[in-house]
């Protein structure tokens, strides 16, 4: 139930010059305005229904994977509390280094009572944590603030109606954070 943190893909080679204020590995991220992220069903997973560890290929428009991302929890949590169990996501660089850590802890929760709503600690690299992705209650919407080291909201992200969808891609809209206009998140 470990994850598999090898990377046995052909990725793009993404250039790493080096920028102040910009944490290692994350330099390409300054050069691209979106990036898709395709998540690897296992075959036994599709048709058993068993879970296991949620794998992840980051894209750029063009199609070439530049990062790859390994889910990491136990298989209890997976089997017991489906979407909302404790994880950490390993995000890895084209040479299998760990550029980005996600963490999110068990937080029971229920779009009727809002009580216990979702929020991830991003860090990069691991160990330096560099902004949370905080959940915002909504009754038809998944709406969340991307908030800096301090707390302080930077972005927000916007989902589709119901946060679901049949379609095999869901677009969620990210737009700079209004101080002025806050309720309207």
């Amino acid at each position: 139930c470990q994850p598999d943190l090898s990377v046995h893909m052909n990725m793009y080679a993404v250039p790493s010059p080096g920028m102040p204020g910009c944490p290692p590995g994350l330099e390409y991220l300054t050069q691209v305005d979106q990036l898709l992220m395709k998540q690897k069903v296992e075959l036994v997973e599709a048709l058993v229904g068993f879970e296991s560890n949620n794998k992840y290929e980051i894209r750029n428009v063009m199609g070439q994977n530049v990062f790859y991302a390994v889910e990491e929890n136990d298989c209890l949590s997976r089997q017991c509390c489906g979407p909302l169990r404790s994880f950490t996501i390993h995000v890895l660089d084209n040479f299998g280094q760990e550029i980005i850590t996600v963490t999110r802890p068990l937080k029971c929760m229920s779009c009727f009572f809002p009580c216990c709503l979702q929020q991830l600690e991003v860090q990069s690299p691991p160990g330096n944590t560099v902004g949370y992705v905080i959940q915002q209650w909504h009754p038809f919407f998944p709406k969340f603030i991307v908030a800096n080291e301090h707390n302080e909201p930077v972005l927000k992200i916007h989902g589709p109606f119901c946060g679901w969808s049949c379609l095999p891609e869901v677009d969620f809209e990210v737009d700079l954070f209004d101080l002025l206009n806050a309720s309207s998140c």
